[in-house]
């Protein structure tokens, strides 16, 4: 780890880096990300979670022509169970879950009594009352166990010894053919279930935050994270596999949200586009409703948009959120993540803006901490999400 430490600090020229120790909780995949080549790391989930190996552009070439895996261990699940489970679920969440079977993963957000969004994350129904919720970064154990004290519910929530393990790109089925001999080509979009490889046990999904085809192993012995990391980096082999974090330029391109990154909770779904997680029309009560239900009828005075940005190729995740203008020098807003994206060779990022300047082809102008940028409002996304399993 010193020469890790010495080695980042020599290219980011910071006198001080994140000291590794007992408070934050390393991977099971850890040692194998170290050995794999991290060089940097930043703190989701009071985790210690990758944020580059090769680079940003050499893993989104992979990642958009290959196969990718990396460690996601930082979405530190939350698992919900007792005779209350699904009734809970419901409770915490706007969206419509009467059709969520066992096997299904819905993407769901959680509100607050404001309407504010708490977190966003991927729900997995393993069992009729076992329900898993992989989060973005936050206390969201906290905050649901909380809100079950006074709930009246019988359900029990704890951090389960599950660890995710990502794997995305074209060639993500072939690989996932090859590692389970076919076992799962018939694994439906949003679908889980449980198995096992080379006897380590885990649910498998056809979920991921990529932007990309992509696959969850959602491992459930910690013990064995390396064993699992080295499995799969030999069979990825043969598919030109390379080991990356959470790439930034795929997802801003997808319009994938970054909590915290992109939005809080002083946010609510309908200005950052995840209204269509919101059912106001069921018959049950959420966390939230009357709240949402203001917030529909007033209208919202700021909205989320994708950018382009003019100038040269932005090579660095800003560390803070950029003052947005209009041409006038009035502000708008804020920008919060932005990369140059090699397949449409500009600049790109995520904004929340004034709702009525939130119009495709608005110019705008960025303030960045080196210059001001002319940009405009574009469209989300510039490349959807691809659901392909690619598979003969």
């Amino acid at each position: 780890m010193i020469l890790l430490r010495e080695k980042l600090m020599k290219e980011t020229k910071l006198p001080l880096l994140i000291g590794i120790g007992s408070r934050i909780r390393k991977s099971p995949y850890f040692d194998s990300t170290i050995k794999y080549g991290v060089t940097g790391f930043t703190i989701y989930n009071r985790m210690y979670l990758p944020t580059s190996f090769s680079g940003p552009e050499k893993e989104y070439l992979s990642l958009v022509n290959d196969v990718t895996f990396g460690d996601f261990a930082a979405e530190r699940q939350v698992e919900i169970s007792g005779p209350d489970s699904y009734k809970f679920v419901r409770y915490i969440n706007p969206r419509n879950l009467e059709k969520c079977a066992i096997g299904d993963c819905k993407y769901i957000i959680l509100t607050d009594m404001n309407g504010g969004i708490v977190n966003d994350a991927c729900l997995l129904r393993l069992e009729e009352n076992k329900f898993w919720i992989s989060p973005g970064d936050g206390d969201v154990l906290s905050w649901l166990q909380g809100i079950s004290i006074n709930s009246g519910m019988d359900v029990e929530i704890h951090e389960p010894d599950v660890s995710p393990l990502q794997i995305s790109g074209p060639k993500a089925g072939k690989l996932i053919q090859k590692l389970f001999n076919g076992t799962h080509d018939d694994l439906g979009y949003y679908k889980a279930r449980e198995t096992s490889l080379n006897n380590i046990p885990m649910v498998i999904a056809r979920t991921g935050w990529s932007g990309e085809l992509s696959y969850e192993l959602y491992l459930q012995n910690r013990k064995l994270g390396d064993e699992l990391f080295e499995t799969v980096y030999e069979a990825a082999k043969e598919f030109n596999g390379r080991v990356i974090a959470p790439n930034t330029i795929r997802t801003i391109e997808g319009g994938l949200l970054s909590y915290h990154s992109d939005f809080g909770r002083e946010h609510n779904p309908y200005t950052i586009g995840l209204d269509r997680l919101v059912d106001l029309n069921q018959d049950i009560d959420f966390i939230g409703k009357e709240a949402l239900k203001k917030i529909k009828k007033d209208g919202v005075t700021e909205k989320l948009v994708g950018v382009e940005i003019d100038g040269d190729p932005i090579q660095k995740v800003p560390e803070n959120f950029w003052p947005v203008f209009d041409v006038n020098n009035n502000k708008l807003g804020r920008l919060s993540r932005c990369f140059f994206s090699p397949r449409l060779k500009r600049n790109i990022g995520l904004a929340i803006i004034k709702v009525d300047s939130a119009v495709p082809g608005t110019p705008l102008i960025i303030e960045s901490p080196k210059a001001h940028l002319n940009a405009q409002v574009h469209e989300l996304p510039w490349f959807p999400a691809e659901k392909s399993t690619n598979l003969d």
